[in-house]
């Protein structure tokens, strides 16, 4: 009798989920499960130790490696092989953040260097919960892509909204699989329906 699987700590929700190579004549499907997919982005986008990615994870290394192994492995396959990979979504919730001055909605988006960030965290289109954090480059003369994207990654924030950015906190978001939506102004109704 095969041994309960125990929970892996899931944050990480791709943009996509479907990958289909251009000359389709194999029809075989890779799936890449959400743990696996958690693996990729912890060492592979993030560059973690695999014992702190197990540790995000809450599981224990070796069983990280072994799903990392699966993972390169089901990658590899797909792309050498020209085969469709599929990524299983994750029932994790999806968290988004925004730098607005206002403390209440709607938030009129401006400057990363805004007064508050807003983190929503939603599941299925409900706003499980709305955190306000003091912006720490309100009062400071940083840089937003190296403070903001170091406290993004930590918050596990899959999705940034601002009304503009420079091409290196662009970048630095994209490294880290942040996505981004360019908006001038949100209301908690257009966060609902994000994801």
């Amino acid at each position: 009798m095969s041994r309960q699987k125990n929970k892996r700590h899931i944050s990480f929700r791709p943009r996509c989920h479907k990958f289909i190579p251009e000359n389709n004549g194999d029809m075989e499907i890779i799936s890449l499960l959400s743990e696996e997919t958690e693996a990729l982005y912890l060492m592979d986008l993030l560059g973690m130790y695999q014992e702190e990615a197990a540790q995000k994870m809450e599981i224990s290394r070796p069983t990280l490696a072994r799903i990392v192994k699966s993972a390169h492995h089901k990658v590899a396959l797909a792309l050498l092989g020209g085969k469709q990979l599929n990524l299983e979504p994750s029932s994790a919730p999806y968290k988004i953040a925004l730098c607005s001055d206002s403390a209440n909605a709607p938030f009129y988006l401006t400057l990363p260097k805004s007064k508050y960030i807003h983190i929503f965290t939603l599941n299925h289109h409900i706003i499980e919960s709305h955190k306000i954090l003091n912006n720490p480059l309100f009062l400071e003369n940083a840089k937003p892509a190296i403070v903001l994207t170091t406290l993004f990654t930590q918050e596990r924030i899959n999705l940034f909204i601002a009304n503009s950015l420079g091409e290196g906190f662009k970048s630095m978001l994209s490294s880290k699989g942040i996505q981004l939506l360019i908006k001038e102004s949100m209301s908690e109704e257009d966060i609902r329906v994000l994801w």
